[in-house]
């Protein structure tokens, strides 16, 4: 009881995300998530042995030119077993003002056809655990949300280790403001959808929080290189960005702790020599395989200046996706709840500053800046080429450092900040959070229910609703908020729960 107490805030935290990711999984409707089809489809293909599939030379799927010939190069054929055809179940798609109601009334096939998805080459890892349940569902929609489930639970596995890394008993509730802020509503929104988007944002959450953890002291048990090691590795094998972004995590860590200082930790003892070795050994099977089957990236650094102008415009559009934007990008959350994200994030940041030392500032404000340009470089290089825009979860597996860094500052130098101020903070970060989350899910869920036009208290007039209805899955949305809220109050042990810690 005692053990349980002690760790009450990580795990109410946690049951908060369970919550808010079974919510998400049933109360977005089928195929609602991007590109979630072609995900699905490429899954029931690894579930018959199909890693890849077989290429489609009449493949024409885009808008443009560019984009025709970019999706070529990743589109595979793949036969799908009776009644597994998703194609029914898209019918509200790019019809934001309708509600999911078309799909009750879709005409389910019901012999093998064959389909083609865009994600066909794509990194295998996030497809395998979703491939060994899709086969046990009786239809599309059941099929799918057995993947999502799967997935799901698999992203709050990662969330579990980042938070457990983080959490520190003697500051419970400091410890715990850069995972909460890291984990927007876009996070549980991909983690609770058929991709690999969720896995690569979870597991960069993780491997940040663990690299943290290994550089508080050289005597920190062993499971945290294991951990290092694995959540790493699925950063590496779940898309194809994954080793850029583990490379610009261990720059920031190794920055932080001091280069010389940071070598000298990876190179002691066997289990840190370990977990090098499988972080090389994963980005080096992310390589073969993109070398193998990848898209070739035309790299057209004559027009540089122009990429650059037009990703900084890109940019600035996917700023607010980077805490919600649903559905294909059409369901949009009210820009308070961004703009107060973004005010959060930013406190988290500032207060961060104040008590840190000289080096560590520095560190933290190279970091956003990095994190404020990179995104722009990147649809310059890699996005601008495909002819697609700039997605906010595109960048967000390696911009989820920067609140996580900045809360493990915090909390290291707690006892040079004022109490007061502090307080505060840590009281009105969780809440806040909390009521945002809540809406996030509300918002999308309406979508659905009626259609982005419908009454904004959708329960009584919705035309689609998941399994039970919606009111079992608000109580589940409302009841991680709840969670969330008793994270403040918590008492890890006897008396008043400490903010800071006490040394």
């Amino acid at each position: 009881m005692n053990r349980l107490r002690r760790h009450a805030p990580p795990l109410l935290v946690l049951l908060a995300w369970a919550l808010l990711l079974a919510a998400w999984v049933m109360g977005n409707a089928p195929f609602g998530a991007p590109d979630e089809a072609f995900h699905y489809i490429r899954a029931v293909g690894v579930s018959e042995g199909h890693l890849l599939g077989t290429p489609d030379p009449a493949a024409r799927i885009g808008v443009t030119p560019t984009q025709v010939a970019w999706t070529a190069q990743a589109t595979r054929q793949l036969s799908l077993p009776r009644a597994l055809d998703p194609q029914p179940y898209t019918c509200e798609i790019g019809r934001p003002h309708r509600s999911a109601a078309c799909q009750l009334r879709a005409t389910p096939n019901t012999g093998p056809v064959a389909r083609a998805t865009t994600v066909g080459n794509y990194q295998p890892l996030p497809y395998l655990l979703p491939a060994a349940v899709v086969r046990a569902g009786g239809s599309a929609t059941a099929a799918l949300r057995l993947a999502r489930a799967i997935q799901a639970l698999s992203a709050l596995a990662l969330l579990a280790i980042a938070v457990f890394a983080l959490y520190d008993g003697a500051s419970p509730l400091l410890s715990l403001l850069g995972p909460l802020l890291a984990v927007t509503p876009m996070a549980i929104f991909c983690a609770s959808a058929l991709g690999g988007s969720g896995i690569e944002v979870a597991s960069g959450v993780a491997f940040m929080a663990c690299l943290l953890r290994v550089g508080r002291s050289a005597a920190e048990p062993r499971r945290w290189w294991l951990l290092l090691a694995s959540s790493g590795a699925v950063l590496a094998l779940s898309r194809s960005t994954g080793p850029a972004f583990l490379v610009l995590m261990l720059a920031l860590a190794a920055a932080l702790a001091g280069p010389r200082a940071f070598a000298a930790r990876l190179l002691a003892g066997w289990p840190a020599r370990l977990a090098v070795c499988a972080l090389l050994a994963a980005i080096a099977l992310n390589r073969v395989w993109e070398g193998l089957y990848g898209p070739s990236v035309p790299l057209d650094t004559s027009s540089l200046h122009a990429g650059l102008v037009a990703g900084a415009h890109q940019w600035w559009k996917a700023l607010p996706q980077l805490v919600g934007s649903f559905g294909y990008l059409e369901v949009k959350l009210p820009l308070i709840l961004p703009l107060a994200w973004f005010a959060l994030a930013l406190a988290l940041l500032a207060a961060a500053a104040a008590v840190s030392e000289r080096r560590e500032r520095l560190v933290l404000a190279g970091a956003l800046a990095a994190g404020l340009a990179g995104p722009a470089v990147f649809y310059a290089l890699f996005v601008r080429p495909s002819g697609f825009g700039l997605q906010g979860r595109y960048v967000l597996p390696a911009l989820v450092a920067l609140p996580i860094v900045a809360g493990e500052l915090l909390c290291r130098h707690s006892r040079r900040a004022s109490s007061a101020w502090l307080g505060r903070l840590a009281l009105a970060l969780p809440l806040a959070v909390a009521l945002a989350q809540i809406l996030a899910w509300y918002v999308n869920a309406r979508r659905y229910a009626v259609g982005t036009s419908g009454p904004t208290w959708f329960l009584p007039h919705a035309s689609w609703a998941p399994p039970g209805g919606w009111w079992p899955w608000l109580a589940l949305a409302l009841a991680a908020g709840g969670c969330l809220a008793a994270a403040v109050f918590a008492r890890p042990g006897r008396g008043p729960a400490p903010l800071a810690r006490s040394v």
